[in-house]
């Protein structure tokens, strides 16, 4: 934790962005680098029927932060992503906080 879903991007991608975002979103949170999860979900975007491929969407999932972290983080996000993938011309960052009750990790909740 934090869970960091990324959709419409490339597995290799997401797997550079393991190595090379984890450190610095470590950073900005204030956490462990070793409890950051990056998720390669296959998706498809369509737009009225087509399929587009200029859209990444990027959902962390984590406990409650103050907007200052979200704005930094999702600059980070975005400059990483740019970076590894420049093809990409859309990118939607969307934060979920968790409720530490409502989490649990090996039976233990926060």
């Amino acid at each position: 934790m934090p869970h960091i879903k990324l959709y419409g991007i490339p597995e290799r991608v997401v797997a550079e962005l393991s190595i090379e975002l984890v450190d610095t979103l470590a950073d900005i949170c204030q956490a462990n680098a070793e409890a950051f999860v990056f998720d390669c979900i296959s998706s498809k975007t369509f737009r009225r029927g087509s399929n587009v491929n200029d859209v990444a969407q990027v959902e962390v999932l984590w406990f409650a932060k103050d907007p200052e972290t979200h704005h930094r983080a999702e600059k980070a996000i975005r400059e990483a992503l740019f970076n590894a993938y420049p093809e990409i011309e859309h990118i939607i960052v969307m934060f979920r906080e968790l409720v530490p009750s409502a989490y649990y990790k090996d039976g233990k909740h926060y």
